[in-house]
């Protein structure tokens, strides 16, 4: 999230007074996140969280691929946990103040809640949905779509 803060473009509009829009909502990256750790394959040795940003959109990959029966048109409507130990401690965490406003109190409120968000919160801001895309079976892609100002 520092990184993010740190590294995307704040926009502003005075119309009548100063309305500023961020590149990325930043409630969509945390849930994001929090959903890459929570959900990745954590058996795939030597495999990493990436996470990349672009003036355009931002990608997130997970190792793994979709946990269950879940898939990907089926992701905003339900829920899977592949690693119930790390989802639960992150139930658990309380967030740290340096993180920012995110709307809650912890990493993980609310299961099941993580992916409408991402989509809500980044079709708002951005005007398009996020997508989620399988790549080789074998690691997950989100794709979130930037603000453009007009």
């Amino acid at each position: 999230m520092a990184f993010l803060k740190r590294n995307q473009t704040i926009y502003a509009e005075n119309k009548p007074y100063r309305i500023e829009k961020h590149q990325f909502s930043e409630r969509a990256v945390f849930e994001s996140i929090v959903n890459a750790v929570a959900h990745r394959d954590y058996s795939i040795f030597g495999s990493k969280i990436r996470f990349f940003m672009f003036d355009d959109r931002l990608e997130i990959y997970s190792p793994g691929a979709l946990p269950n029966t879940v898939t990907i048109d089926s992701i905003a409507l339900r829920q899977a946990t592949r690693n119930e130990l790390i989802t639960s401690l992150l139930a658990e965490t309380p967030i740290a103040e340096s993180i920012g406003s995110i709307g809650r109190g912890f990493y993980m409120e609310k299961r099941g809640d993580g992916v409408p968000i991402i989509f809500e919160e980044s079709l708002t801001l951005s005007g398009r949905r996020p997508e989620y895309r399988l790549i080789d079976d074998a690691e997950l892609l989100l794709t979130i779509w930037a603000f453009q100002p007009t």
